[in-house]
């Protein structure tokens, strides 16, 4: 169970790409877990594309820049 603070945070850090414009992104990726992700929580990119209506060059390229988003904001090293 995690703690109100840490919800609070998720909850910052999905405002920030909804805000940089990435809302459909997360809206999809929230709302239909169960098509764009596997039983082993990885994304599924097909299934996420045709939910998206998208190509799945603008999905990489979205994944790409959120996770730069998210690495700023989270002050991340890449390994």
């Amino acid at each position: 169970m995690k703690s109100p603070i840490a919800e609070l945070e998720v909850q910052e850090l999905i405002q920030k790409l909804i805000d940089r414009g990435y809302g459909k992104f997360v809206d999809c990726l929230l709302s239909n877990e169960t098509k764009c992700y596997t039983k082993k929580n990885r994304l599924n990119k097909s299934a996420t594309v045709r939910e998206l209506g998208c190509k799945t060059k603008d999905l990489e390229d979205a994944l790409k820049e959120m996770r730069e988003i998210l690495k700023t904001e989270l002050a991340l090293d890449e390994d």
